[in-house]
């Protein structure tokens, strides 16, 4: 059995999505109390990690889902959103950089609901493999030994950062870099999971204390390194790559 938080800012207006979920034999906790909490406090990782499904009602803005999802891309969990209306392919892009993962229409039918939410959590699933490596990178600008900072990626993050700096600083599609990784290719999980994989490996970058960008996101074409940081890679490239 799934365990889904449904998060809301009215319990009474999502008790539709709540039956469904219930009816696809999923355990449902509905709170509007810790929409405020995980945004002025956080959420011990105890209470988080005992759900695979995060889904945010459609009484939650986009302000408050922006801060919700900063939270909720730490854990492992697919994330989605209720919406009244499909968002534009622009749009779908931004908010997917954010890490959601998909949208329920409010007359979402319940193949329709099953199916996404079958996708979503496969795509965490992969992106979540514990194939770790260390990859060293000197710190923001300034010179210091390698094995001062240790960045802990996956294989397919890995991979990307790969990709990213054997492109030479050069702008790389979603497409090109999908039928690199996957090999189905480009396909909307795949999509999502890299929009995932590059928000994920940004914010493991600036834990470590690495300033400055990192990856710079061109809406709706793709990826490239910052131009300070591909240097930074060139400049260590032997040590990056054993």
């Amino acid at each position: 059995m799934t365990q889904v938080l449904l998060l809301t800012k009215n319990i009474l207006s999502n008790q539709l999505l709540q039956e469904k979920l219930q009816q696809l034999n999923h355990e449902v906790w509905c709170s509007a109390q810790l929409v405020d909490q995980v945004q002025r406090f956080g959420t011990p990782p105890t209470v988080i990690q005992q759900f695979q499904i995060v889904i945010f009602s459609k009484t939650i803005c986009d302000s408050e889902t922006e801060n919700l999802l900063e939270f909720f891309s730490r854990y492992p969990i697919a994330v989605l959103r209720e919406v009244e209306k499909l968002p534009t392919a622009e749009e779908k892009d931004k908010w997917q950089e954010q890490g959601l993962q998909d949208w329920l229409l409010e007359e979402e039918s319940l193949i329709n609901l099953r199916e996404k939410l079958a996708q979503s959590l496969a795509a965490v699933i992969q992106t979540s493999d514990m194939n770790r490596r260390v990859v060293p990178f000197p710190n923001g600008g300034i010179r210091q030994e390698l094995d001062a900072l240790q960045v802990h990626l996956t294989g397919k993050e890995r991979r990307l950062m790969d990709l990213l700096i054997h492109a030479q600083g050069e702008l790389m599609t979603r497409k090109e870099i999908c039928e690199e990784i996957w090999p189905e290719g480009e396909t909307p999980s795949n999509m999502s999971q890299l929009s995932c994989m590059v928000n994920r490996i940004k914010r493991k970058f600036e834990e470590q204390g690495v300033e400055g960008k990192i990856i710079v996101t061109h809406w709706g074409k793709g990826y490239q390194l910052s131009e300070a940081f591909y240097q930074q890679c060139v400049g260590n490239q032997q040590q990056i790559y054993q």
